[in-house]
């Protein structure tokens, strides 16, 4: 598991996370939180194109509805798993997972 498949956001501080579907097209994304270590909670869907580059208004406002969903689902403000200050990839997803694919030394 890798940011080619699921990435944090940035910035991490904001526990959004993005999880990607590039085939079949059209690419989408599924925008959520982590509740807990390997439980990701998406909250909406959205199709790639349209969303603009990776700090564009269309995508900051997706983290903003990621939010709101999370609050109407019931789920608590504070209730998304977080690993601060590091935000280790590895603290999220908990089994062959790194953030970047690499070979060992």
């Amino acid at each position: 598991m890798t940011e080619n498949l699921i990435k944090q956001l940035k910035p991490p501080k904001y526990e959004h996370w993005e999880l990607l579907c590039r085939k079949p097209r059209p690419s989408l994304r599924v925008f959520g939180r982590f509740a807990k270590p390997n439980v990701f909670v998406g909250t909406h869907v959205k199709p790639r194109k349209g969303l603009g580059g990776i700090y564009s208004p269309q995508f900051e406002h997706e983290k903003l509805i990621c939010e709101d969903h999370w609050k109407v689902a019931g789920l608590p403000e504070d209730g998304f798993f977080s690993d601060q200050p590091t935000f280790r990839y590895e603290a999220y997803i908990t089994e062959n997972a790194s953030r970047k694919v690499g070979v060992p030394e």
